[in-house]
């Protein structure tokens, strides 16, 4: 058959070639429009004259606060041995006295760890919070 010059065209990459256009476009735009950051427009030329004239205050940021040092230092291991005194072999009241004394000592060793991670997190907190508002 002979040919009569007709050009298929495949719908689906006709699509992804116009979109990989757009967004070359896009890019090229935001590229540009990146580099004028301040146009010589109108509204702005008139205060370009004066520029000279007026003096800069530097203005003082306020300081970034940092976590407190003792907050970063690793803590020690919890010391719960029991050192009261007890017979060979012990008893089960002994055994119930040293049981909970640990118990006592691990949940204080707890609270305490989990005051200073607390600390730790808001004092992160105003630090963001500090970089975020510059």
């Amino acid at each position: 058959m002979a040919s009569c010059g007709v050009i298929v065209v495949d719908r689906q990459s006709s699509r992804w070639t116009s979109a990989c256009g757009i967004v070359a476009v896009a890019l090229c735009a935001v590229a540009l429009g990146g580099c004028a950051t301040h146009p010589a427009t109108q509204s702005n030329a008139k205060h370009i004259k004066f520029a000279k004239s007026v003096t800069r205050v530097p203005v003082s940021r306020p300081e970034i606060p940092l976590p407190d040092r003792v907050l970063l230092q690793r803590q020690a291991e919890p010391d719960c041995a029991f050192r009261g005194t007890v017979s060979t072999p012990m008893t089960a009241e002994e055994i119930l006295q040293k049981l909970d004394y640990e118990q006592q000592c691990y949940r204080q060793s707890e609270s305490n760890a989990r005051g200073r991670l607390h600390a730790l997190q808001d004092a992160v907190e105003d630090t963001i919070r500090a970089v975020e508002e510059r």
